[in-house]
């Protein structure tokens, strides 16, 4: 056998080892980032069983607010009313042009919104 066909061969072993230990790093890192998945996720399991009772807390809120921001709709209204009777101070309407514009109605269910 020729040198040339030996170094070919020692060659080729080198290049399928380095690409035989790279593999297995790989596998290694994947194996301790599967880890850590199982362990956050085991930590979000235990979070979503402590806060179920949650819902019910989240859901009387929402219905607080929504009776609070409707009485507050409410409040506006009758204050236009007033507002809207001609009511001045020396000749000029009070407090300036006033201009309160009403919220358009909730279509998307249990949602929060800014007004």
């Amino acid at each position: 056998m020729k040198l040339e066909h030996l170094v070919s061969i020692v060659l080729v072993a080198v290049t399928l080892l380095v690409v035989v230990a790279f593999l297995i790093a790989i596998i290694v890192e994947l194996r301790r980032t599967y880890m850590r998945l199982i362990t956050i996720l085991g930590a979000v399991g235990e979070t979503i069983e402590k806060t179920d009772g949650l819902d019910n807390l989240v859901g009387g809120i929402a219905n607080d607010l929504a009776a609070g921001q409707s009485a507050l709709a409410a409040a506006v209204d009758r204050l236009e009313q007033r507002l809207g009777g001609g009511a001045t101070t020396n000749g000029a309407p009070e407090g300036g042009s006033v201009s309160v514009s009403q919220p358009p109605p909730d279509t998307r269910g249990d949602v929060f919104s800014n007004y």
